[in-house]
């Protein structure tokens, strides 16, 4: 990576506000996913080995076609870490440059400050609704089994968590990519001749990472890489678009493949009951598909506008916090009154309210904490150039080369 300082740490990194807006959809739909799992029913297809339905009856129309969407949290999740690798390997990508202690400092605060407000909040909710009532779906029962002990390893995250809140794990994972960034972008650097090559690579780590238990891992880091491949090609990538623009169908055909891609795990059961080796396609199907979700966000221009309305970024702001507070809210709406009566009443309790709460959060907790981040990472800096400054006799800015963290580079949701 070329040395240059950090002076020029955003000047040439696109905003692309249309991966807020997806980012907030994919929020919205693990809100859904969840509010739908405290039905033992509708967890079931999740199981092991998954129930299947009748065809053509509603549960069957809701698990089993691309309706699925609008409850798949796994896919949803893909969409997360693909976002993240796209996002923060995009500064680098174009040429963007800063100290590696910045962005550590600021992209840890903005990671853990949050966490630690929201396992706050899970404790709130514990001691205003009991989760050990045993009701509800065994996914809901499973979200009593939290304890003090926990909470350590919940606040640190990289060893896995308690199931206060169990939302968390995806943060393990981006925690990890985080650290790792590094070698991530000097693979890209290093490969870059190769990166196509080096996608269908990743995908195929995926689905070995689903066949095989003890390299699970390779279910999720992979998928980081693939956003740091689609941010190193992005100019190919336009290419691509450019080429699906001059079809006059070419954007709905596009449109058509990224629901078929993310729906191929539960398409499945149209045929089979998915084993070990076809879930691991369809799951490896859908990552790819999360891939071109992110590709037709930025390029779709139907699906972009979309994203970029004022409602979806109003959401995409406040993805982070929206998926932080969900899991405690739904648990105890679910526990405390509508697991008896039904999963479309946790939906219609749960998720406005998760919204609602979402919007406090991120005012009180996520915002002031992306505050203290950018001015941590100031001061930062500020000592870098200064220690630099003396080691050179020179006042020109220090060139420790590492990415910036621009305004876009959240969580997931």
């Amino acid at each position: 990576m070329p040395p240059t300082g950090p002076e020029v740490r955003a000047r040439t990194v696109p905003r692309l506000p249309a991966l807020d807006g997806l980012r907030g959809v994919a929020a919205l739909v693990v809100v859904v996913h969840h509010s739908l799992l405290t039905s033992s029913l509708l967890l079931s297809p999740y199981q092991r080995p998954p129930a299947r339905f009748d065809a053509w009856s509603w549960e069957w129309f809701l698990t089993e076609t691309p309706l699925h969407l609008l409850w798949d949290g796994t896919g949803a999740v893909f969409v997360f870490f693909v976002l993240s690798g796209f996002v923060l390997a995009l500064p680098a990508s174009v040429g963007a440059h800063g100290a590696w202690s910045v962005y550590y400092v600021r992209r840890l605060l903005r990671l853990y400050l949050p966490v630690w407000g929201s396992l706050a909040f899970a404790w709130v909710t514990v001691l205003l609704v009991d989760r050990h009532h045993g009701v509800g779906s065994t996914w809901l029962q499973h979200r009593g089994a939290y304890s003090v002990g926990g909470l350590p390893r919940d606040a640190l995250l990289v060893g896995g968590v308690d199931a206060l809140n169990g939302s968390l794990w995806t943060l393990q994972w981006e925690v990890i990519f985080s650290l790792l960034l590094p070698l991530y972008l000097l693979a890209a650097h290093l490969l870059r001749r190769w990166l196509p090559a080096v996608a269908v690579l990743l995908l195929a780590l995926v689905g070995v990472g689903w066949v095989v238990d003890s390299l699970g891992p390779l279910r999720y880091l992979p998928v980081f890489g693939l956003g740091v491949v689609m941010a190193f090609e992005r100019e190919r990538l336009a290419q691509v678009a450019a080429a699906i623009d001059a079809r006059r169908l070419g954007w709905p055909v596009a449109y058509a493949a990224v629901v078929t891609a993310l729906s191929a795990y539960w398409l499945l059961f149209v045929v089979m009951t998915p084993t070990e080796v076809p879930a691991a396609f369809g799951h490896t199907t859908g990552v790819a598909g999360a891939a071109a979700a992110v590709f037709c966000a930025i390029h779709g221009p139907a699906f972009r506008r979309r994203l970029e309305s004022p409602p979806v970024q109003w959401l995409g702001r406040r993805s982070f916090s929206l998926y932080l507070v969900q899991e405690p809210v739904i648990a105890a709406v679910a526990i405390a009154w509508t697991a008896s009566v039904g999963a479309g009443l946790t939906v219609a309790i749960a998720v406005p309210l998760s919204l609602l709460l979402s919007a406090l959060f991120y005012r009180v907790v996520e915002a002031p904490s992306h505050r203290l981040s950018q001015r941590a990472g100031r001061a930062v800096r500020r000592r870098v150039e200064a220690r630099a400054a003396r080691r050179t006799g020179s006042t020109e800015p220090a060139d420790d080369a590492a990415p910036s963290v621009s305004e876009g580079s959240r969580a997931p949701g």
